[in-house]
């Protein structure tokens, strides 16, 4: 059975009975969530900062351009090592505690990005981000959960994932503004340290006590780990949530990479209507990923995952299949493109959050982010082998990427429908048939 007790296994233990047990925390429901988004807005804007400033980058440090995709591979890859050996002792901590111990290195090894002398040491500097910033994501879903009912789980894991719009809305114009500016791209880097900083100590001071999941801990042997990790790894509801969260993550870096290009190069957008792309794409993301929430919420995951790969399909054959984009408002259909990258992946992660007992929270959510961020990385790797460009400069193949990436939209409602069954057959008593 491992080091925890699965017979609660999927469910809440009241927030409140929880709190009362543990120490009170000293924000409402809501405040955590406003305070766990700005963590998690903060923590997305690192991930996405490097691509605008990749030109600036190149030209200061001396290497070539096409190079800059590197410091995002040495992110996620660093991002999903961890998660992996996270996940293997998150449990066995005070969250607000471990949360606050991640956000600390998370902000030394971004601050020391500002110290780069050459591409090798900021891709080894984006690694040591990166490696905090797995389990950082980890916990911030992992402490959503232990506050926040089922029933509106959905919801509040929509508003974490919904920073990501924001970090769009911010990250590429604020990044561009400051490194043109004479504090130089470094400066960048210092704000990100400077602001995480700021929101540990908050943390610290204010969230409370994390600890109702120390209650389900048993006692500590090397092997006993060994046997739980394994077995919360091979579980049949955890294989299916991996597999969850891989395809929505891989389908996303199929795309998203490649859109810009594709937009400049085959659309005819001006590099500054580009900009309107992520600036109006961040703000319905805003929008869309609290609303997201509460449909999963209400209606359950897989009426929401049929319709978002129903929409997901017109938005995609229209654009990179059928080619219809060229008579149609261009920035709005892009910018629902970017949007629904970030749908896919909220109604996915709101549901899994059901799968982890309350004392795996953090490891589970660690894997979830380990495995998120090597789908990323597959799906930007990929790409490339799909696509070249014509002799006028046109990006050529983005119609099978698409095709590749509908393929992995459409893995969603049976999977989801599976992983219903086996959450549904757990929560039966003993002697129930299944």
């Amino acid at each position: 059975m491992g080091l925890y007790d699965h017979s609660q296994e999927g469910r809440l233990i009241s927030s409140a009975r929880g709190m009362a047990a543990t120490g009170r925390a000293r924000l409402s429901e809501r405040l955590i969530i406003v305070l766990l988004s700005t963590v998690a807005f903060v923590v997305a804007l690192n991930s996405i900062i490097i691509f605008p400033l990749g030109p600036f980058l190149a030209a200061s440090l001396g290497f070539p351009a096409q190079q800059v995709g590197f410091l995002g591979g040495s992110y996620s890859i660093a991002a999903a090592v961890g998660g992996f050996v996270s996940a293997g002792f998150l449990d066995r901590f005070d969250r607000r505690a471990a949360l606050v111990a991640c956000a600390l290195g998370f902000v030394a090894a971004t601050a020391l990005c500002a110290t780069a002398t050459n591409i090798a040491g900021l891709v080894a500097m984006r690694a040591l981000a990166g490696l905090f910033a797995g389990p950082l994501w980890g916990l911030l879903i992992a402490i959503a959960s232990d506050n926040v009912p089922p029933e509106r789980r959905g919801a509040a894991v929509g508003v974490l994932i919904g920073a990501y719009g924001l970090a769009l809305i911010v990250g590429l114009p604020l990044g561009v503004m400051v490194a043109t500016s004479a504090m130089g791209w470094q400066m960048n880097f210092v704000g990100i340290a400077v602001i995480s900083l700021i929101l540990a100590g908050i943390v610290s001071w204010q969230i409370g006590a994390q600890r109702q999941h120390l209650a389900e801990l048993r006692t500590w042997s090397w092997s006993e780990q060994q046997a739980a990790m394994i077995e919360l790894a091979t579980a049949r509801s955890s294989i299916l949530a991996f597999l969850l969260i891989a395809s929505a993550s891989y389908a996303a870096l199929l795309i998203s990479p490649n859109l810009a290009v594709f937009a400049v190069h085959n659309a005819g957008l001006s590099p500054e209507r580009l900009a309107h792309v992520y600036l109006l794409g961040g703000v319905m993301s805003l929008l869309a990923m609290p609303l997201t929430g509460r449909l999963v919420d209400s209606l359950g995951a897989t009426p929401v995952s049929i319709a978002v790969a129903m929409i997901t399909t017109v938005l995609l054959v229209v654009v990179f299949i059928d080619r219809r984009a060229i008579d149609l408002p261009a920035v709005p259909l892009f910018a629902l493109i970017v949007v629904f990258q970030l749908v896919r992946s909220t109604v996915n992660q709101a549901w899994v959050t059901r799968v982890p007992a309350v004392g795996e929270r953090a490891a589970f959510q660690a894997l979830i982010a380990a495995f998120t961020n090597l789908a990323q990385a597959a799906g930007a790797a990929s790409a490339p082998f799909l696509l070249g460009l014509s002799p006028d400069g046109q990006l050529v193949g983005m119609d099978a990427v698409a095709l590749l990436a509908l393929l992995m939209t459409w893995a969603a409602p049976p999977l989801l429908l599976m992983l219903d069954r086996v959450l549904a057959n757990r929560a039966l008593p003993p002697n129930s048939p299944p």
